[in-house]
């Protein structure tokens, strides 16, 4: 019997090695699949829009054949997993914001993205990185698992950065889709983590969606890789359901 597909979709900086800790052992009940999107890890420059970006997802799955799959996206990714829940929800089977929120940008939020995008205009792509990644992880975070972190980092294109923040920043509050889809999905949030916090991560009320926390903060796919495996194991795989 041929297993479930799961499509994994890193962060803003990110890259496929955001998950590196846990594709193996996804594996075992599942088919993964772990997308590079455009910008990112050597990807050409691709859209300026969440919207842009669920289609960019959608278009890439359909060429490979992957049907009804369950996505998965780590904050960034997970804005583009919400988009795709609005939009193409009858072509998934279940989806996960993990380290996410559907919610939009605070006016606050908006600012840091305009400020982050004449940042990297002004200093470029590495020294960028270098000042974004470790804030992303909890206290006490293995250095080489920061250091891998910041060398993914570090394949982004400014243009892809620029686009990706653009694409952050103009993104529309999509709880009320993740309130009301059918689709069975699971929110899982880190309860150290400083940008995303459990009411923005748990807002969407809809018995289909399971609430989760890991003790990590927003790379909790890296700081705590059995418990996010669990939390996906137990929501999705077919032995436990």
């Amino acid at each position: 019997m041929s297993k479930q597909p799961l499509v994994l979709l890193h962060g803003f900086a990110g890259g496929t090695d955001y998950f590196s800790r846990v594709e193996a052992r996804l594996r075992l009940s599942f088919d993964v699949l772990v997308l590079a999107l455009p910008g990112h890890e050597g990807q050409s420059v691709g859209p300026d829009t969440i919207e842009g970006f669920a289609s960019w997802v959608m278009d890439d799955l359909e060429r490979r054949g992957i049907e009804r799959p369950i996505l998965i996206g780590h904050s960034f990714g997970g804005y583009i997993v919400s988009s795709i829940v609005e939009t193409y929800s009858e072509k998934i089977s279940g989806f996960g914001l993990v380290y996410s929120t559907a919610k939009a940008d605070t006016d606050d939020a908006k600012q840091k993205r305009n400020q982050n995008i004449s940042r990297v205009q002004e200093i470029g792509v590495r020294e960028f990185v270098d000042g974004l990644v470790p804030g992303l992880f909890a206290e006490g975070t293995d250095a080489m698992i920061v250091s891998e972190a910041k060398e993914i980092g570090y394949m982004m294109t400014v243009e892809g950065a620029i686009r990706a923040l653009t694409a952050m920043r103009d993104r529309r509050d999509l709880t009320p889709v993740l309130s009301r889809t059918s689709v069975p999905g699971v929110i899982i949030h880190g309860e150290k983590d400083p940008l995303i916090s459990e009411d923005s991560a748990f807002a969407p009320q809809n018995e289909q969606i399971i609430k989760r926390s890991t003790d990590s903060s927003h790379m909790g796919m890296l700081e705590t890789p059995d418990a996010f495996c669990e939390i996906l194991e137990e929501v999705f795989s077919e032995e436990h359901a």
